[in-house]
């Protein structure tokens, strides 16, 4: 609880509680006006001037008595609590009258170590001694507070940065890789992503830029890298398929796949693969894409029936797709050549290939050399 007292010059005056209980006397009607007034002039904030001081009553310029007077400002007066504003707060502009007076406002002592500081006290040259030992006690506690949450930081800080120091050392780095789905594609291309994962610190690893430059790679089509903490790199690869060979102008013969992609450069014909032959031969490197007329060949190809694809012997096609036609082998008669026309599509395709599939036991072992289904009604001669 804060205390506090009000120093006024009636209180000076006033009789001790032991005499005003030990001599009760009866108020009589006349003397209440008088009591009324003087118990008015103790408790209200009226400034009454002496008659001593002045040489006048406390009473109007007629030299008459004043039933009412002029009521000065009040004080409003704050008392801190427990937060973090111990001291009192007042109004400045009550503390700027005669600092000799007694009576005005007082400050108000919060903490119960002392009494009550006058308005004289707080405002002059000097701070009393009490609030100002309370003022650096609040503003050392702050500073220790700070000077705490400053620390605490610092070492969350120190402990976090020690801790990944610890992870991107060598205790954690790559020494083991483990490579999946690895047939047709160049082991040299990916020794050297894998040459670049080893020895890197497992959460250092970029597994988006390996992935990437593997599938730079022309026989890949899709890799995955994971990383296993705290010491191993699995690589997962699916690979292209290659469907198709086509033979350049330097005699070299290039693997396609059924998007038309080079996938390979080598120098004899594979015969595991249907050859592509045409008007315009390809001189690709590895990882470039064929144009659309060969990009349509390698299409049908993975779409043949076995029955189609066991007589199969050769195919051409012009560069833009608009002619594409199969060689058949026909023992003991003569090759059956199949006209697709313009097959791109895959729609196109298969449509093509239904009718051929309804003629081609008819003219097997026949004397028909040509197959028509270029168009809705199939022709043979």
């Amino acid at each position: 609880m804060s205390r506090w007292r009000r120093k006024s010059k009636e209180q000076d005056d006033a009789p001790a509680p032991e005499a005003a209980f030990s001599d009760v006397r009866i108020i009589k009607p006349d003397e209440s006006k008088d009591i009324v007034a003087e118990l008015s002039a103790a408790f209200s904030d009226v400034a009454v001037k002496d008659d001593d001081s002045t040489g006048h009553d406390a009473s109007g310029d007629d030299g008459t008595d004043s039933d009412e007077t002029a009521p000065t400002s009040r004080t409003t007066i704050a008392i801190g609590g427990d937060d973090d504003l111990p001291d009192a707060v007042y109004l400045d502009q009550e503390l700027e009258g005669d600092p000799q007076d007694d009576s005005g406002t007082v400050f108000i002592d919060d903490d119960g170590t002392g009494d009550a500081i006058a308005a004289k006290d707080a405002t002059g040259h000097g701070i009393e001694p009490r609030l100002r030992q309370r003022r650096i006690g609040v503003r050392r506690a702050e500073g220790r507070r700070r000077l705490k949450w400053t620390a605490i930081v610092v070492a969350v800080f120190v402990v976090v940065v020690a801790f990944l120091a610890t992870l991107g050392s060598s205790l954690f780095s790559v020494s083991d890789v483990d490579v999946s789905g690895l047939q047709r594609t160049d082991p040299v291309a990916v020794e050297e992503v894998i040459s670049d994962l080893v020895d890197r610190p497992v959460l250092l690893v970029n597994t988006d830029d390996a992935e990437e430059r593997l599938e730079s790679i022309p026989y890949v089509e899709d890799a995955r890298v994971r990383t296993d903490f705290p010491n191993s790199v699995t690589v997962e690869l699916r690979e292209r398929v290659p469907v198709a060979t086509v033979q350049g102008t330097d005699g070299q013969f290039r693997i396609l796949d059924a998007e038309g992609r080079v996938l390979d450069v080598i120098g004899g014909q594979p015969v595991a693969f249907v050859l592509i032959s045409g008007t315009n031969p390809l001189d690709l490197e590895p990882g470039q894409f064929a144009s659309e007329g060969y990009a349509s060949a390698t299409s049908i190809v993975t779409k043949l029936t076995p029955a189609v694809r066991s007589r199969l012997v050769s195919m051409s096609v012009t560069p833009d797709g608009s002619d594409l036609r199969f060689v058949l082998s026909n023992e003991p008669g003569e090759n059956i050549e199949v006209r697709l026309g313009s097959a791109i599509t895959d729609d196109d395709q298969i449509e093509r290939l239904v009718r051929l599939e309804r003629h081609l036991d008819d003219v097997l072992g026949s004397d028909t050399t040509v197959i028509d289904v270029s168009t809705a009604e199939t022709t043979e001669r």
